[in-house]
């Protein structure tokens, strides 16, 4: 049986200084924000509000970290953080450790509340953390834009340049395994994951943000390449993060290109996208998230004044690959 409808709200987009701490201050101010874009109510741990919080080292932001208003009961959160000093953390493989002006993200289990410092051996949650990937590109590249999305049980923060559309995205995301049990499934019923696309180059140029070799950028998928894009859940009843890869492979510009629709002149899309390991093992699908044609990421789908859902992918200038985050 399905598991519960999953309803995406757009938070907002707030400019940022450039700094790795402004761009963290950004996503804390977001996450507390008392309005949806929209101007709806927003109550930072109900409905679809999650909570952020942020750790500061002397006065200054590094560590952002949130908790979703479903009352899991494995603890699942996500982190994201880093610093313009030098900082040792836990770094899982194939990325290498950036000691600084790198951002990284985690999620952990199992633990409630930070037991530490985010950049201890342990993890922000100590034996709850799963370790870091790379979340986006260097702050060197100066992203100006943070943008957040949220619904039940999952996230999704977006960095954007305004001048020229470039992204990097990442986020924690939940799967539906349409199965019970372990191995299948957590005692929650559900796979938690997280994904991101990592410190490599997109400027949005060819938009083929969905279709990319191991060695390069992309959405959801796990790139065996250091700092590329990479996909991974929860092993059931562990802090171990297994690398998974969504199976549809769009195919870059032969992909649903801008003009696709269906006879009635609507958005064509697919929900049931399987997550699989290796080519061997699916996990489960996705929850409120669908393929969809090409678009300008940062924008909506709607029928006459009805937002039906948000485009979150290559370029916030021009369309590309992405997917669609559904309001339901």
């Amino acid at each position: 049986m399905p598991l519960d409808t999953q309803h995406w709200r757009f938070v907002g987009t707030v400019a940022t200084a450039g700094t790795l701490s402004a761009w963290l201050d950004g996503i804390h101010a977001l996450g507390n924000s008392a309005t949806y874009a929209d101007g709806s109510t927003r109550t930072p741990g109900s409905g679809t509000a999650w909570i952020w919080n942020r750790q500061q080292v002397s006065g200054v932001t590094e560590c952002v970290f949130g908790s979703m208003p479903y009352a899991n009961p494995l603890n699942i959160r996500y982190t994201i953080a880093g610093s313009s000093s030098a900082r040792s953390y836990t770094i899982l493989s194939p990325d290498t450790a950036l000691t600084s002006n790198s951002l990284v993200c985690s999620m952990n289990r199992g633990v409630a509340s930070p037991v530490g410092s985010w950049f201890d051996a342990a993890g922000l949650y100590g034996a709850g953390s799963s370790g870091y990937w790379r979340f986006g590109r260097s702050v060197l590249t100066v992203y100006d834009r943070v943008s957040l999305y949220e619904c039940e049980e999952q996230c999704m923060i977006v960095q954007s340049v305004s001048s020229t559309g470039a992204t990097s995205i990442g986020g924690l995301f939940s799967l539906d395994p349409r199965d019970t049990g372990s191995p299948a499934a957590e005692t929650d019923g559900r796979r938690w994951g997280m994904f991101c696309t990592g410190g490599t180059s997109n400027t949005g140029a060819t938009g083929n943000f969905e279709y990319f070799p191991a060695a390069a950028v992309g959405m959801f998928s796990h790139g065996t390449g250091a700092h590329v894009g990479h996909c991974g859940i929860f092993a059931v009843g562990s802090n171990t993060i297994l690398p998974v890869a969504r199976m549809l492979t769009p195919g870059g510009s032969t992909a649903m290109n801008t003009g696709i629709s269906t006879p009635n002149g609507k958005l064509p899309y697919s929900e049931d996208i399987p997550f699989n390991q290796a080519n061997s093992t699916v996990h489960g699908v996705w929850r409120g998230i669908a393929y969809t044609r090409k678009a300008i990421c940062l924008t909506s789908w709607a029928d006459g004044a009805t937002v039906n859902g948000y485009f979150v992918g290559a370029s916030t200038s021009s369309a590309g690959d992405g997917v669609l985050l559904l309001r339901n």
